[in-house]
């Protein structure tokens, strides 16, 4: 039989590049689908630390200047002697102080849709608040923010709307996460009641800074990859305390900036960002040099989410500066995984499953890597459907070779098992090309045994052949058993002889020494079997050994082959054994076994013959035990 010839496992093989190529194409053309977008936006969360260690290029000096109400400001006086609701005079003197700094555009992150200024209160407790919104709303340089979570907006209280300018100096602030809850994009308009179209806070804020004032006209993928650091930040008691020391020139800080004011609570207002994997997401604070500014660290605070402030403020670099990163065309996305995922099919072909999972282990690195890479450049690559493609058509190949290829292998092992030894076996399985005639030279170890009297015992038996069968196999099942034990395998039956082998078809190191233990272990296997009671026909083994250089491998025609060894080394233990019978030993062998043995091997010279066939006398040496 010739296994590269016919057969289903052949058919297989014809047809694995059509089925690569089909299953490459649909996997291809799923990475280029919209539905894959989801995939593609998380890929940048895993991809965005490594980035950031990567972009260059940073503009210098920053254009950006955040004032954030933190924790430390809650518990500065006057805030922690008042509540937020009152705190409108700090914040009218804070944007009248920063407005005369002539900052591009300031932008209030926060909403007061109620007042304590009202008739019965304390009327007119809003007067700064609404003079500094009054002030910075005539030039232009204010936005206020309004939410819009549902049909009702959360709007600046009525007086605050007046004071601005009316409507044009407000905009939606609303942050719109992915199905994940994770926010990565930034619309840059939002639909109002009437059906018109109002440009979100941040799009406008980077609308009235922008040099041209041309606005925003598209969606955005968040810039994440521009460090934190880029976005100075200072705290809101320090700016107030500047102001009430009379120290306001230290707030030019904030001149020709896009300033906006927020909060950075630890639990308000924080939100899972396209960052999430990065460590410091927030940027550090600023203290600013005035008296009665808060003297901390200037660093980061690890934590799971992200002020909205930031993201704001993230996004309004993004759509000022047009640095957000970048999605591929579908159709560069078809053919960059067509060509990639072509590559990886050759070599899940080639490679056993094992090393193709490393194949895939390197590929992944790489992707991750080269992705990292061109976020740093502005590109968002699709590494995750990449990826999961590649995954998939893994576990396609592997599973059309395993099903289908690889049905010769099975079916080797299902043939040959109960004829050959495990170790020919797997090699065969593994290699069933093998099976086809030819050889190769091998130094092996050749031991042949043979029943003393078997003769005798089948004439005796001659009209009960089924009790020569039993006591055969019973003979053939302890030598087999033994030889396999010590590394070997049988070759083959004859008669009543057994052929083993050592260091074919796999390679074995001193495989004299290994005959030569398996011949003893023989001996004692059937004197154990011998000393049963129930035991009528007792094994009497005669064992030759010998070792050499021989050629091994498929022998015979065609259509019918055997895996075999020959060689001068085979005929001298076939000589070797019936020599026992002359010198009343058990086993013998020869030089070839002898000169490989170790010390605590007991071999005994006994005589210098000439074999039958051979030329040349050959040294006899018997076990040292053996009479």
């Amino acid at each position: 039989m010739d296994f590269n010839q016919g057969g289903f496992s052949n058919r297989a093989k014809r047809y694995r590049w059509p089925f690569a190529a089909i299953i490459c194409f649909a996997l291809a053309l799923w990475s280029s689908l919209p539905q894959t977008d989801y995939l593609t936006r998380l890929s940048g969360d895993f991809l965005t630390p490594l980035a950031s260690r990567w972009q260059f290029g940073f503009d210098t000096p920053s254009g950006y200047a955040l004032v954030v109400i933190d924790e430390i400001t809650h518990n500065t006086p006057p805030f922690s002697e008042t509540p937020e609701v009152a705190w409108t005079p700090f914040l009218g003197e804070v944007i009248s102080a920063i407005d005369k700094t002539e900052p591009k555009v300031i932008g209030l992150d926060m909403i007061f849709p109620k007042s304590i200024a009202g008739r019965t209160l304390a009327p007119g407790y809003d007067r700064t608040f609404l003079q500094a919104l009054a002030q910075s709303g005539r030039t232009g340089r204010l936005v206020l923010a309004e939410a819009r979570l549902s049909e009702t907006p959360i709007r600046p209280y009525e007086g605050q709307v007046l004071a601005v300018g009316g409507a044009g100096n407000i905009r939606p602030v609303h942050l719109t996460p992915d199905a994940d809850n994770v926010v990565r994009r930034h619309p840059f308009s939002f639909a109002l009641e009437d059906g018109s179209r109002v440009l979100s806070f941040a799009a406008e804020l980077a609308a009235r800074a922008a040099w041209d004032g041309k606005a925003p006209d598209e969606n955005i993928l968040i810039d994440y990859v521009t460090p934190a650091i880029r976005f100075p930040t200072y705290r809101f008691s320090d700016v107030y305390a500047c102001i009430e020391s009379g120290e306001t020139e230290a707030l030019d800080v904030f001149r020709d900036k896009i300033v906006i004011i927020g909060t950075a609570l630890d639990i308000e207002d924080r939100h899972v960002a396209g960052n999430r994997f990065v460590a410091e997401k927030d940027p550090p604070i600023f203290t600013l040099p005035c008296q009665g500014a808060v003297q901390t660290p200037m660093r980061s605070v690890s934590r799971a989410s992200t002020a909205g402030v930031f993201i704001e403020a993230r996004a309004v670099r993004t759509f000022l500066s047009d640095m957000g990163p970048e999605t591929l065309n579908r159709y560069t996305v078809f053919f960059s995984s067509l060509l990639g995922l072509g590559v990886l099919a050759l070599v899940f072909f080639k490679l056993n499953p094992a090393s193709g999972a490393g194949v895939y282990i390197v590929y992944a690195a790489a992707l991750w890597a080269n992705g990292a890479w061109m976020l740093s450049r502005e590109v968002l690559a699709p590494v995750l459907p990449w990826l999961v493609s590649a995954f998939a058509l893994y576990v396609a190949i592997y599973a059309y070779r395993v099903f289908l290829e690889d049905q010769a292998k099975r079916w080797v092992t299902h043939a040959f098992r109960h004829y050959l030894s495990p170790s020919l076996v797997d090699r065969l399985a593994e290699e069933p090309a093998s099976l086809k005639l030819g050889g190769e030279r091998r130094r092996v170890a050749i031991l042949f045994t043979d029943l003393a009297g078997f003769t005798t015992t089948s004439e005796e038996l001659k009209n009960e052949p089924e009790a020569i069968v039993a006591y055969l196999n019973q003979y053939f099942e302890i030598l087999a058993e033994t030889i396999e034990a010590h590394q070997g395998y049988v070759d083959k039956f004859i008669g009543d002889a057994v052929m083993g082998v050592w260091g074919a078809p796999v390679a074995l190191e001193n495989p004299e020494q290994h005959a030569f233990e398996a011949a003893i272990a023989c001996l004692k296997a059937v004197d154990v079997y011998n000393a049963q009671e129930d035991v009528d026909m007792p094994i009497n083994l005669r064992i030759g050994i010998s070792a050499g250089e021989v050629v091994a491998g498929n022998l015979g025609s065609k259509g019918r082959f055997n895996y075999t060894v020959i060689g001068d080394a085979v005929n001298r233990a076939a000589r070797l054994e019936p020599e026992n019978k002359r010198h009343g030993t058990r086993i013998l062998f020869d030089e070839s076994i002898a000169s490989h043995l170790s010390e605590n091997a007991k071999a005994r010279f006994l005589d210098e013959t000439v074999l039958r066939g051979q030329s040349v006398a050959t040294k006899l040496y018997t076990a040292g035990e053996e009479s």
